[in-house]
């Protein structure tokens, strides 16, 4: 019996299973809110989230379930990103076969870009059509990996990834990435929705938020250690991304 034959099989019995149990299939979600870091997400033929769990609510900055239905990739990434997420999802729905082991950027707890791996698997009815898709994604800690694999902008993302503590010029993802001022711009906006110069900042600050809940440092030390200029600029920068002073963001967080 084929991968598909067999995901049909399950999918036919759990859906009478849970019909016979008056229950909801939505209930196997649960697992996933107890493996920390794992997102878990099911769309529908018009690529509209039907279902996400808690940790993949919280990425988006939501509350409720209820303000995710509906919306789609382009509701929620920029362009680029909703574009790459969308052509895999046509490779599932037309080849009924999951897609695994993706790599892409996604956003972090932090609203951060960072990599990530995906994986989609397709959902069938009881006559073995397909009328949705389910993933998970999780973080991929590898600071090599690169946008693509041979892309300029991913180049320039790897790295920032590996010296954003350091000082870091234009100049530097200029030569890195082999593309000149105008095109590294333009990429990065089109990608991120951010400059080159805004995705450091903001990757200074994704570290920022580790160091906030990890350590107990001062706020100097963690404005240093990640690039600031100082603390006044760390904290102003914060702010202005985080929406929450670095203090406040530690002590709303639970650590003091």
């Amino acid at each position: 019996m084929s991968f598909r034959e067999q995901c049909i099989q399950n999918t036919n019995f759990l859906d009478n299973w849970f019909a016979n149990e008056n229950a909801s299939p939505a209930q196997l979600s649960l697992i996933f809110e107890s493996i920390p870091g794992v997102s878990f997400f099911v769309k529908d033929l018009s690529h509209r989230l039907i279902f996400a769990n808690q940790s993949l609510l919280t990425n988006f900055g939501l509350n409720r379930l209820e303000d995710l239905k509906g919306k789609t990739d382009f509701d929620l990434f920029p362009p680029r990103l909703a574009e790459h997420f969308r052509r895999d999802d046509r490779v599932v729905f037309e080849t009924k076969k999951p897609k695994l082991n993706i790599l892409e950027l996604f956003f972090n707890k932090q609203g951060l870009p960072g990599w990530c791996l995906t994986n989609k698997y397709p959902m069938f009815d009881n006559e073995s059509n397909i009328f949705g898709l389910m993933g998970t994604v999780r973080p991929h800690d590898d600071g090599e990996l690169k946008w693509e694999r041979d892309d300029g902008i991913g180049r320039a993302v790897g790295l920032i990834r590996k010296k954003f503590r350091k000082d870091l010029a234009i100049s530097d993802l200029v030569k890195e990435s082999g593309l000149n001022h105008r095109k590294l711009h333009r990429g990065f906006i089109e990608l991120f929705g951010i400059a080159p110069m805004q995705f450091i900042t903001r990757t200074r600050i994704e570290a920022a938020c580790d160091d906030l809940l990890t350590t107990g440092k001062k706020l100097a030390s963690i404005a240093k250690e990640n690039g600031f200029y100082d603390q006044s600029s760390f904290t102003q920068h914060f702010r202005r991304q985080m929406k929450v002073t670095p203090l406040k963001y530690r002590k709303r967080k639970g650590f003091v």
